[in-house]
């Protein structure tokens, strides 16, 4: 702003149309819960110290009604304050007041949301799409389903981990349930820290090094095997069994696909299982080697 446009403002003379907030503080502002409107009146109150409605009109080429309503949106919110003079005069609280009011608004609807959500959850309807297959897309997406399914699980988990989602272990909670871990890794001290990790009496944690899966395990001898092993993505692999009930299944074994399905279908629950007991417990095992 020049000095001569501050010399206006100071005096009361002001520039009609002069809209200087900066397009990033109003989306700031309505992700902390103001409108656009409201966003762009409080900013004003703040440039201007204190101003009457038909200077924000003016400066920010909105509405009457528009304006009028954000200023009673704001001083009912305790963010502007109204004095009682001729003419009416606004306003705007310190920043610091506002974000921390702003804040406890927000956290307040948290609460409420995530109890009326936790209601909901407990009282859903189940349907028949159990068959259904779902794809999570994302890293983010796929390390909270992750953490969602351990937090959740009843009775028992059962994973085959590659390189790329071991990390994602980190951001899980340990169950008094039993565990069977298998972790396809070349990484040195990996199992001595998941076991500090999961230390139940009940957890079972085996680690397959890189090396064990240069060729299939033996006793597998159809020759597609071994021509496709060769395409096989091992760092990608995640499985996910709880309690026999829910599937999480990476199918970025050829890729580096960042997805993976999610399913209750119990055939494929199943299938899943016997590969693990033919495929992976050979490697684990390590049958003629």
């Amino acid at each position: 702003m020049t000095h001569h446009a501050t010399k206006q403002l100071n005096t009361g003379c002001v520039t009609p149309g002069m809209d200087t907030i900066p397009p990033a503080l109003i989306s700031s502002l309505n992700t902390l819960g103001l409108t656009n409107d409201e966003a762009r009146v409080y900013a004003m109150l703040v440039l201007l110290d204190h101003a009457e409605a038909k200077e924000i009109i003016a400066q920010l080429s909105l509405s009457k009604p528009s304006v009028y309503k954000a200023l009673e949106n704001l001083d009912a919110r305790g963010l502007a304050v109204k004095q009682r003079s001729k003419p009416v005069m606004y306003r705007a609280i310190s920043p610091e007041m506002a974000l921390s009011i702003l804040m406890r608004e927000m956290e307040n609807a948290n609460e409420q949301a995530k109890v009326g959500l936790k209601k909901l959850e407990q009282e859903k309807v189940q349907t028949d799409r159990s068959d259904a297959l779902w794809t999570i897309y994302g890293d983010m997406n796929i390390k909270y389903k992750m953490k969602e399914l351990f937090k959740n699980a009843k009775t028992n988990i059962s994973c085959v981990v590659g390189d790329r989602y071991i990390q994602f272990l980190e951001n899980v909670t340990g169950r008094d349930i039993p565990l069977h871990l298998i972790l396809l890794s070349s990484y040195p001290g990996l199992l001595e820290k998941l076991r500090r990790k999961f230390p139940g009496k009940d957890v079972e944690i085996h680690v397959i090094p890189k090396e064990r899966l240069v060729s299939p395990p033996p006793g597998i001898t159809l020759p597609e095997v071994g021509e496709a092993w060769n395409y096989l993505k091992f760092e990608n692999v995640l499985e996910v069994n709880i309690d026999d009930e829910e599937l999480l299944l990476s199918p970025a074994f050829f890729s580096n696909s960042a997805s993976v399905l999610n399913t209750r279908n119990k055939g494929a629950i199943i299938q899943m299982k016997l590969i693990n007991q033919l495929f992976w417990n050979r490697l684990i095992k390590g049958e003629g080697r």
